[in-house]
């Protein structure tokens, strides 16, 4: 004898066999229902179909559904660091974005606008910074040049249209290579080779507000509640007080400090000297040193999760939850050259590197690849990725920039 199923509770089922043609989505038992929501996009299944009704609320608010559709989807273990809460985790937004970024950057070429653009740069790009939402996006570069792009205002298949969209473009920002950069609100922090520190006020016109001299060439920033911390050339880690310059200077390494993370309770820093620096903020000192074979470039830093690229182009997972900053474990994803640069989300992982390429990654443990950008002729120095738009900067004396075609969006 066939097993009977029922219908979703709440919702009233066909009166009898003879009656299928009355069947509906509301009227559907509950296993056979989820079975065609795995036939459609988890954003419109969450965001639309889930507000139809409260049983179908009920239905589609269970973790469970949202984990079983993506380990049937990408089997390796996701997210890579173990969640011990399911309540500190949104299973949902992550199916979200793991599906929108699979599904754009699989087959880029017919999902994304992508541009490369010349014009208004003379020398290597060093650093390339999104803000507000994706749509403003910094460019520093060796000529000296501040470039600011309004990205709304940009033509994706004119490469002249550039000139239009340029609201801002400052010769001589710096006196050395613009190096660093980074936001808050309307606040364009960048960090050069001249030793200076400079806050950009974009609401006033991109006005300088202040300038703080370092002891040596700025390489990585960063805004921490209100101050900025800066690693430089020289070794050292600096904060920063916008109103009243340098407060505290800290040696925590033995050679130049290349790159920066933070969050509430530590701020981290690689070096050339092989180690990561993680510094308790709330107890003021260095709480652990991460030693590693070859030397940091870049990390990202979040979702418990700290991913590193060193410099012969290898990415390395560390455990971060609870303050734990063990190495999970360490991943040859088909780079040939340094680890420039690295952003990881919920959806992907991207990685760009000296060996002309930027990787999209999958989020998980053992990250297979999704697509590699070729597109630039020479080493990619930076990339960032803010609301799906990924910029690029590049010594071939050029911006990389992908957005999501208009129609491409879910």
């Amino acid at each position: 004898m066939a097993a009977s199923v029922s219908p979703m509770p709440g919702l009233q089922g066909p009166a009898d066999d003879s009656s299928l043609q009355q069947w509906s989505l509301t009227t559907l038992p509950p296993e056979l229902f989820l079975t065609i929501c795995d036939y459609l996009d988890a954003k419109f299944v969450i965001c639309t179909l889930s507000e139809v009704c409260k049983a179908f609320h009920d239905l589609l608010s269970d973790d469970s559904t949202w984990k079983i559709r993506l380990s049937k989807r990408w089997p390796k273990k996701y997210p890579p660091v173990e969640v011990l809460n399911d309540n500190l985790f949104n299973w949902k937004k992550a199916c979200i974005e793991r599906e929108e970024q699979y599904r754009l950057w699989f087959n880029w070429r017919n999902n994304m606008d992508h541009i490369i653009c010349r014009n208004g740069l003379f020398a290597s790009v060093d650093v390339v910074h999104l803000m507000k939402e994706g749509t403003l996006l910094a460019s520093g570069s060796r000529d000296r040049y501040l470039n600011i792009l309004d990205l709304n205002k940009l033509d994706m298949e004119n490469p002249d249209s550039v000139k239009d969209a340029m609201v801002l473009s400052l010769n001589n920002a710096h006196r050395g290579w613009i190096w660093s950069m980074t936001s808050h609100g309307d606040t364009l922090l960048t960090g050069s080779w001249d030793t200076y520190v400079s806050f950009w006020d974009l609401a006033a016109g991109g006005t300088v507000n202040q300038r703080v001299k370092c002891k040596s060439a700025v390489l990585c920033t960063n805004f921490d509640q209100g101050n900025v911390v800066a690693g430089s050339y020289d070794k050292l880690v600096y904060v920063i007080d916008p109103r009243a310059g340098i407060v505290q200077e800290r040696r925590q390494h033995k050679r130049p400090v290349l790159c920066m993370a933070l969050d509430d309770n530590y701020i981290l820093t690689g070096s050339e000297d092989n180690t990561i620096s993680v510094f308790d903020k709330r107890a003021g000192e260095v709480y652990k040193t991460i030693t590693m074979e070859k030397y940091p470039m870049s990390m990202s830093y979040g979702l418990g999760q700290l991913w590193v690229g060193d410099k012969c182009g290898q990415i390395h997972l560390y455990n971060a939850r609870h303050g734990q900053f063990n190495i999970v474990e360490t991943y040859d994803v088909g780079h040939t050259g340094k680890i420039t640069d690295i952003r990881h989300s919920l959806g992907s992982i991207i990685t760009c590197s000296t060996d002309r390429t930027i990787k999209i990654l999958e989020p998980s443990c053992n990250p297979g690849v999704i697509t590699t950008l070729a597109e630039h002729t020479g080493e990619v120095a930076g990339i960032d990725f803010q609301n799906d738009v990924l910029a690029s900067a590049c010594s071939d004396v050029s911006i990389g920039i992908w957005r999501p075609k208009c129609d491409a969006r879910v």
